[in-house]
């Protein structure tokens, strides 16, 4: 019988190992996730993205990160209640809510930004590259993807 191990080994084409990266990650930070904080996976890059853009809007998080508000201001009343943001009124727009991470919620972002660390060198420590190079290589591959898919469709 035929393991996930040799499909992956003899695949030719990019997608298919890059959605096993994909997968393997998500099932390892997950867990983190789930056994180790007061998050769902689901807010995982919203906590994230305040971490590094701290004092942005519900609706800049919303852009960054691919979802409808109703489904962020969710998250973010979630987040409120377990202590990990504040919210406070927006000086030039009085509709809008400036989003900052408590010290709860930052040592949350820093302990999963860990976690990431830790996933990156295990998948780099047997390579003959950096985690820096692959870094790039990976960062030079999106790009030129996302810049096929603008220019072609």
């Amino acid at each position: 019988m035929i393991d996930y191990e040799d499909i992956m080994k003899n695949s030719p084409f990019l997608v298919n190992h890059l959605i096993s990266l994909s997968k393997t990650h998500d099932f390892y930070i997950n867990k983190h996730i789930k056994n180790e904080t007061d998050i769902l996976p689901s807010q995982y890059y919203m906590l994230l993205f305040l971490y590094y853009e701290m004092g942005v809007t519900q609706s800049d998080i919303a852009k960054a990160c691919l979802m409808d508000r109703s489904g962020v201001s969710r998250a973010f009343k979630d987040f409120e209640e377990k202590g990990l943001i504040t919210r406070e009124v927006d000086s030039d727009n009085k509709r809008a809510y400036k989003i900052h991470l408590t010290k709860k919620g930052i040592e949350t972002a820093e302990f999963l930004i860990e976690k990431e660390k830790e996933w990156d060198n295990m998948i780099c420590e047997e390579l003959d590259m950096s985690r820096e190079d692959v870094l790039k290589l990976l960062s030079k591959i999106s790009l030129k993807s996302l810049e096929f898919n603008r220019n072609h469709f």
